[in-house]
């Protein structure tokens, strides 16, 4: 398991340095001060899980350039040098790359978070437009029944209530006897 993550960042630091390559620099004039540099910048309690082989394998090779040195070899301690140098390197790039892949995990989770969100809101507003939808509905309804039930009114009585009397024709008064003029 633990080699598989090792390959896998391996991999991706080497992705993450190819795609996000540099203009060339040169190497610092001492390969062996500079690996010294990076390996006591790495190996603290907080990044050893991570760079634990390449560290490992920077150290190896810096003790065998000393033994080369020391044997007079200058030719193959020059690439040792180089070699813990590229090791300490490795290193760096792997602690970039989980420090990156720390950050996208941040922000995929903030945009699972955003989406969520995004997604209740759309529901929140798509509700409200139905709300609307049905009070325009039920108001258009009720004017349509108010504008058909106004002339009717008049015509018909209201629930519960008498129809109002019409006002009678006055009636001719009884005729009036002849007169005869007898009194």
């Amino acid at each position: 398991m633990k080699r598989a993550r090792l390959k896998a960042a391996l991999a991706f630091a080497t992705l993450v340095v190819c795609a996000g390559a540099k203009p060339a620099q040169a190497a610092a004039p001492d390969p062996a001060a500079e690996t010294q540099r990076l390996l006591s910048k790495l190996d603290v309690p907080a990044t050893r899980s991570i760079v634990q082989a390449p560290v490992t394998k920077a150290k190896a090779a810096q003790q065998r350039a000393q033994n080369a040195r020391g044997a007079g070899d200058l030719q193959h301690a020059t690439e040792l040098d180089a070699l813990a140098l590229t090791w300490a390197q490795v290193a760096d790039d792997l602690v970039r790359a989980a420090d990156a892949e720390k950050k996208l995990a941040e922000l995929q989770k903030s945009v699972i978070d955003l989406e969520q969100k995004a997604v209740r809101t759309q529901a929140l507003i798509e509700q409200t437009i139905a709300r609307k939808g049905r009070a325009e509905q039920n108001l258009a309804h009720e004017t349509e029944v108010g504008t058909k039930a106004a002339p009717s009114a008049s015509k018909a009585p209201l629930k519960g209530k008498p129809a109002p009397a019409k006002p009678a024709a006055p009636k001719a008064a009884p005729p009036k006897a002849a007169s005869t003029g007898k009194k």
